[in-house]
């Protein structure tokens, strides 16, 4: 006998196939259970159903209390969060220590969602970072539905993110997403490794009306941004900076309701974003490269890939040795032919800090039918190269269709200021749609490309070159 209330319903084409969320509380713990029913059932209806598998069969109803069992179930939920366990890196422990109030209070939020089947969606960048931080929290959910029975991941909706804002049209898409929900609580949208900027506003806004919101990043805080939102969460606020990547904030995150060993995903999450705290780990290195060629282009996974990228189709890849190490040796060959096509197409100019490289994506991606390598993950990679090859720190500026993106080498970042230069640039020049990024990495995307050259020119200038 099932005893609870229907807390969320699912909306099918037919009433007979609509899906229910029933909370409940079971032995002294919250559980909840996704079901069909044979009968038709309405959100709010205080149940106790006879179950067939997982279907009801039948059922008798009457008026429930819905903030009571509120109540009981809030009282439940810090008993589902876990210890804390030691970080990756010792900075980033402290870090970590400073938010662990703000983390448990997400979670809370999080595990509460979860217990009343309210509608969750979960947009992540499309890189390395994001994926990571994607991968663990999805670990860290799984463990946490075998402890309150939630019956797959059906209500959860992994979106991969591709810009670096969230737009009015990402919020709407969102709300079309959850349209077919009704559910007792307001649902959760959460957000990582993007959207710290100032065309993000728009979006947040509409957002706010539709979802409870948890918002991770590692960018350099937008203050207005996060003034809209209780559960915004970034290092910059509790003593750390961007080399506390977001990846490893999810999965820190995640580690707050979960005892999962998440040390390769972490390890991966700093090394894919460039991270002073990033290990020498091969293991580590692999899975980033892996993340960038399955985020850039999933298609490459094989032949019956579509769609984009989520963390079960990580998973899965993971979990089967010969495709993953194939993967990842494509992946290797086809960075490395994209950097050597790089390097016989660049131009160098003399910089006040350093030499300054520019290099048209076009000239590299012109051979392959594949996205991989994305222009940005790319840039980071060929400034790697040039590091190693001059031995000297090095700017590189590279552009592609609408975009625009720059990799400053770490010992001359902070005298680069690179963030205060295409938030300038984007001031100044009508045209720039959006800029944004931290002081080793930022991009700038154009409203239209006819004026790709005087943007490059300007930041050419700002760092000190001749170009006349």
């Amino acid at each position: 006998m099932l005893k609870g209330i229907v807390s969320c319903v699912k909306h099918a084409a037919s009433m007979s196939e609509n899906t229910y969320y029933i909370s409940s509380i079971e032995e002294g713990i919250p559980k909840i259970n996704e079901l069909k029913s044979a009968i038709v059932l309405n959100l709010g209806d205080r149940i106790e159903a006879q179950l067939l598998g997982e279907r009801i069969e039948s059922a008798v109803i009457g008026d429930a209390s819905f903030p009571d069992h509120l109540i009981k179930i809030r009282k439940h939920i810090p008993s589902l969060l876990a210890q804390r366990k030691k970080s990756i890196h010792d900075e980033i422990g402290s870090a970590t220590a400073n938010m662990q109030g703000k983390l448990e209070s997400a979670a809370k939020l999080l595990i509460e969602k979860l217990l009343l089947g309210a509608p969750i969606v979960v947009r992540f960048h499309n890189d390395a970072d994001g994926a990571t931080g994607a991968y663990g929290l999805y670990l860290c959910l799984e463990q946490l539905s075998r402890r309150i029975a939630v019956t797959g991941f059906s209500k959860i909706q992994w979106k991969m993110h591709r810009g670096v804002a969230y737009s009015s049209s990402d919020a709407k898409e969102d709300m079309l997403t959850i349209g077919n929900y009704d559910s007792i609580t307001r649902p959760l949208l959460l957000i990582t490794d993007f959207g710290t900027t100032d065309a993000s506003i728009d979006g947040t806004v509409l957002a706010k009306d539709k979802f409870d919101i948890i918002w991770l990043d590692h960018h350099p805080v937008l203050e207005q941004l996060a003034g809209m939102l209780d559960n915004y969460i970034n290092p910059w606020m509790f003593g750390g900076n961007s080399n506390y990547t977001a990846g490893v904030l999810t999965c820190e995150f995640g580690k707050t309701f979960a005892d999962v060993d998440l040390y390769l995903a972490e390890a991966a999450s700093l090394i894919g974003d460039y991270s002073a705290y990033a290990q020498d780990d091969e293991r580590a290195k692999d899975f980033a490269l892996l993340l960038d060629m399955l985020t850039s282009d999933r298609r490459i996974a094989g032949p019956s890939a579509s769609g984009d990228i989520t963390p079960y189709d990580i998973g899965m890849i993971m979990g089967d040795e010969a495709r993953r190490d194939e993967l990842i040796r494509y992946a290797k060959t086809r960075i490395e032919e994209a950097i050597d096509s790089g390097l016989e197409s660049i131009r160098q100019y003399k910089g006040a800090l350093s030499q300054v490289y520019l290099l048209d994506f076009e000239n590299v991606r012109k051979d392959t039918m594949t996205k991989y390598p994305l222009p940005g993950r790319y840039a980071s990679k060929l400034l790697e190269r040039i590091e190693k090859v001059n031995e000297k720190p090095a700017i590189l500026v590279l552009h592609f269709g609408h975009f625009v993106s720059v990799r400053v080498s770490d010992p001359i970042a902070e005298k680069a200021n690179l963030l205060v230069t295409v938030n300038e640039i984007k001031s100044g020049y009508s045209y720039v749609d959006a800029a944004g990024g931290h002081n080793t990495a930022a991009s700038i995307k154009l409203k239209q490309d006819e004026f790709k050259r005087e943007i490059i020119n300007a930041l050419l200038r700002s760092f000190g070159c001749n170009i006349s």
